[in-house]
């Protein structure tokens, strides 16, 4: 199952609009857009979600109306449509849902001094709420020795000490919540249990003998009984020790029921407590484990009031990147306890921007050991990435390129021709590579006399730009068009005449020969090349080198692939336009 798309309505500053996405389940799926789109909306949009509604702050309501009615929808490859408003939600029917976002928020205190009052501005991290309420404490009411007694004459024989069973966490979790308590009250069981331990405690016998006969005589009886069975099963795919044979396994169960029928509804509130000492004592340790301030700061969540809460320092006495990593871990452990349903989507809007490379890394391996752990239990999650850095063109994100999807949210103008994704494909060709690169790829000031019509032809690329001379008006065409029509432009076009036009102006600016068919004949790559001029004394403009963001764009490209999206999104920015215009114009 996909989601295909998402509609969202009056949130914030969206008034209406639809992302169609294609997200893929279990794989990072990394949202692209720019500073003010709208990345933060779409993700209060899902924040603002409670069970049976969409409920908003007064203050991220469109146009802070609140007769905005704020809408969700989701469409899924099933052809199904989800949809959430101010009355309804049916998106949580199928989708257990979690926002990461920045956690700091100014607060204002209110100090006086000289008898006048004023407010002090500051900076906080709110505190991290890892658990809303905190189970009752009760503890498993297990005597081993008790139990033997309880079973008969045969109970010290035969019967292991299972306490071990009782301090396993995810043991008792999974059969509080798979296991029908219910069906073990019903006549029918009780009589054959009760028959079943009065047979075994006629036997004589050694504890192996006794064993031996219970496989033979009572493991065929009691399979009828689907709901034991099934907590046999249960019980058997955790592998005890003491627990790891059909017998041990039959016996184990007869005394987890015993306990189950001495507690009552206890046994169950044991059971969640038990959950809740397993997750306070993994929160903790890995929030201390990667606790980058622990010399100066000690973290970890403590019971307030009935909750289990971290309380971060104050937002100025460590960094953004130390902030951002610690309440991400943080939060991505409560994501990790709140998601119950088999499709999950979680949503981390923007704070991992500002990371060092080592703080991003972890970011990158918790999200994947998240999918990896969801996937092992044949769940699917959707994680969304909210970003306006774009993989393609940082080295910000270190995820298998193949394992990533990357969407752009804000739609562009710019679409790149057939054509000319078609030399780009078709230019590590060794029948034409070496001029390609040579006259169409980068500047060179004699054109005259290169014609590869016939490798054209038998490659399929189109003839008309068989000369260099007629392929560069091309490109000076849609740099025309880029700069000064209100039209759709070749981003491709535009990035080979960006490098180009740099080129040709470092070239004119070096003075000797040998300077200049060094440039051209032994330095690859217009990056090198502005570099290599610098290095012999040219003066090289800072905006050259700013417009690498364009000119650096690989255009060894493999089949199918096509950049224009991302690099049309950079090239419609405003201030990077009058940078390109500037080198064309000479200014």
């Amino acid at each position: 199952m996909n989601i295909n798309s998402i509609t969202i309505e009056k949130v914030k500053g969206i008034d209406q609009r639809t992302y169609n996405l294609n997200l893929l389940p279990n794989k990072p799926n990394i949202l692209v857009a720019p500073n003010g789109f709208g990345k933060s909306s779409f993700a209060i949009a899902f924040e603002s979600l409670k069970s049976n509604k969409i409920e908003l702050d007064e203050k991220n309501f469109y146009l802070k109306n609140p007769d905005n009615i704020p809408s969700i929808s989701i469409t899924l490859s099933t052809g199904q449509t989800l949809l959430a408003d101010n009355t309804q939600n049916n998106i949580n029917d199928i989708f257990d849902i979690f926002v990461i976002n920045n956690q700091t928020e100014p607060r204002s205190i209110l100090q006086s001094f000289g008898g006048r009052s004023f407010a002090k501005p500051s900076l906080e991290i709110s505190p991290t709420v890892l658990i809303n309420s905190i189970p009752p404490k009760v503890d498993f009411y297990y005597n081993s020795a008790e139990v033997k007694k309880a079973f008969g004459v045969n109970g010290n024989r035969i019967l292991a000490n299972i306490s071990n069973l009782f301090a396993n966490a995810s043991l008792l979790e999974k059969i509080s919540n798979e296991i029908d308590f219910s069906r073990f009250n019903l006549k029918s069981f009780i009589k054959v249990i009760d028959e079943t331990i009065t047979r075994i405690n006629e036997q004589q016998g050694s504890g192996l003998d006794l064993k031996l006969w219970i496989a033979s005589n009572i493991l065929p009886s009691v399979m009828h009984l689907d709901e034991l069975v099934k907590l046999m099963d249960i019980i058997s795919s955790f592998r005890f020790v003491n627990a790891n044979q059909p017998v041990d396994v039959f016996l184990a169960s007869w005394q987890l029921l015993f306990v189950k029928n001495k507690m009552g509804t206890d046994f169950k509130k044991a059971c969640k407590y038990l959950s809740y000492k397993r997750d306070k004592e993994y929160f903790s340790e890995t929030i201390t484990n990667f606790n980058p301030v622990s010399d100066r700061f000690n973290i970890k969540p403590k019971e307030e009031n009935g909750s289990l809460v971290v309380r971060w320092p104050k937002a100025h006495e460590i960094s953004n990147g130390q902030r951002d990593i610690l309440t991400f871990m943080a939060l991505l452990l409560k994501a990790r306890r709140n998601f119950k349903k088999k499709d999950c989507l979680l949503i981390i809007d923007e704070i991992f921007d500002y990371m060092d490379d080592a703080n991003l890394i972890t970011f990158q391996y918790y999200i994947s050991s998240f999918i990896d752990r969801m996937k092992r239990q044949k769940r699917r999650i959707f994680p969304i990435l909210l970003t306006h850095l774009d993989p393609l063109f940082f080295n910000h994100f270190c995820f298998n390129d193949s394992k990533i999807k990357v969407c752009y949210l804000k739609e562009t103008s710019a679409k790149s021709s057939k054509k000319l994704l078609d030399l780009v494909y078709k230019r590590s060709d060794v029948s034409i590579q070496k001029n390609v690169d040579k006259y169409y790829f980068h500047f060179h000031p004699t054109l005259d006399g290169i014609d590869l019509s016939s490798e054209f032809s038998l490659l399929g690329l189109n003839t008309d730009w068989a000369t260099p001379a007629i392929f560069l008006k091309k490109i000076n065409r849609e740099i025309r068009r880029y700069l000064y029509e209100d039209s759709i432009f070749d981003p491709l076009a535009v990035c080979f005449g960006v490098r180009i036009q740099v080129e040709k102006i470092i070239y004119e600016r070096i003075t000797s020969s040998a300077g200049k068919s060094h440039f051209l004949e032994n330095v690859n790559g217009t990056k090198n090349k502005l570099l290599y001029a610098q290095n012999i004394g040219v003066d090289i403009p800072e905006t050259f080198f700013l417009l690498g963001i364009i000119y650096n764009n690989s255009l060894h490209l493999s089949p199918g692939t096509d950049i224009s999206q991302p690099l049309g999104l950079k090239l419609e920015n405003l201030t990077i336009k009058k940078m390109i215009e500037k080198i064309f114009s000479g200014a």
